[in-house]
């Protein structure tokens, strides 16, 4: 009788853990449920695979501080890479991904990373679709947007507004269909940042170009050659540091530099590359000054 009363518990447990994990995600709840999940090591889960989902969670919970209303278009892209990566159901992380295709800068994202999206096939359905939307959203969005209203609104140089906005649209030209053509324009744009960096000396951020386009210099960065990441990795630096723009591009261009250099990752930005060890992370979030 005790032994069926103990079964019988740990049964309970056993099952409410599993609804707990996963069985009542929904669109709705979905930020509540994410930072009171545990991540359990599954069967099939590769040690590395689950180092870095692990991680992941920890750091996304860190950076939105535990509260729902926090998470923005980089945590929704780098949770539902760590809940793929952790092999949690498929429409647990399509929540995810879902979130990210409709939240501010989401697309540019989608566009961005989808060569590097492991579970693009798994999801290739949901993420054209997204893509899809996303450009429809975004043809409204410029047509709603008038440059303008924006420059004289925000006290900017008008000609030098139209050269980042070209520089930013360019960007993301051909990046989702034809990468043959697109480093042909990314070559070009990098060409153009050179140039207005010689000029102003200094990053083209918020105070130059506002909210809109302050990470257009960065993407074209990100996009480039290790020679120009590391020659502008101390610029997008002191950006962050004068709030010209935002910490996340700047973990995302760490990460890159130091994949393409050592072959691993300090923040968890790159899906599928292995982390450095927790020494190293530690030791390079304290060189440039980001947790």
């Amino acid at each position: 009788m005790i032994k069926a009363k103990i079964f019988t518990i740990l049964f309970l447990v056993i099952s409410i853990n599993c609804i707990g994990q996963g069985n009542d995600w929904t669109y709705e709840n979905f930020e509540s449920k994410f930072i009171s999940y545990v991540p359990t090591k599954k069967e099939h889960v590769s040690n590395k695979n689950f180092s870095y989902g692990e991680f992941v969670v920890v750091e996304t919970k860190k950076n939105i501080n535990n509260k729902p209303e926090n998470f923005n278009y980089a945590n929704y892209w780098n949770v539902t890479n760590a809940l793929y990566a952790l092999n949690e159901k498929k429409e647990i992380w399509e929540i995810s991904l879902k979130k990210l295709g409709e939240s501010k800068d989401g697309c540019e994202y989608l566009e961005s990373f989808k060569e590097q999206a492991k579970f693009y096939n798994d999801s290739k359905e949901l993420y054209d679709n997204l893509i899809l939307n996303c450009s429809s959203f975004l043809n409204q969005k410029e047509i709603e947007f008038n440059l303008f209203e924006y420059v004289k609104k925000n006290q900017l140089d008008l000609e030098l507004v139209k050269l980042i906005k070209n520089v930013s649209e360019n960007d993301q030209k051909f990046r989702s269909v034809d990468m043959g053509k697109q480093h042909e324009i990314d070559f070009k744009n990098q060409k153009i940042i050179d140039s207005l960096f010689h000029n102003y000396k200094t990053y083209i951020g918020k105070s130059l170009v506002g909210d809109k386009y302050k990470s257009a210099m960065w993407a074209v960065i990100q996009h480039s050659n290790i020679e120009m990441m590391e020659k502008y990795l101390p610029i997008i630096q002191n950006a962050v540091t004068e709030e010209e723009l935002s910490v996340v591009p700047f973990k995302m261009l760490i990460d890159r530099v130091y994949w393409i250099n050592n072959g691993y990752q300090i923040f968890g930005s790159q899906a599928g590359v292995d982390l450095a060890d927790k020494k190293t992370r530690t030791e390079i979030a304290k060189k440039y000054g980001v947790e």
